[in-house]
């Protein structure tokens, strides 16, 4: 199969198939970043008593009370 260079347009535009767009900038107030900080900081601390919770519920099971877990049966 052999190629054409007789056929191929050259009268198309050079410009790109794409054109690329810079995002705008960020604009956020100091409310804005309050309330970021504040759900960043309730979802770490919503995580952390979700992963305590999830590690007591996978924990061994313990038969004593807890004022003996640490003593030893004589």
């Amino acid at each position: 199969m052999t190629l054409h260079l007789d056929e191929i347009d050259t009268d198309q535009p050079v410009a790109p198939l794409v054109q690329w767009m810079e995002r705008p900038p960020l604009r956020m107030g100091a409310s804005g970043v309050s309330a970021t900080a504040a759900s960043a900081f309730f979802l770490g601390a919503a995580t952390a008593v979700a992963t305590l919770a999830l590690m007591h519920w996978l924990g061994p099971r313990r038969e004593a009370p807890p004022w003996r877990w640490g003593q030893t049966r004589h």
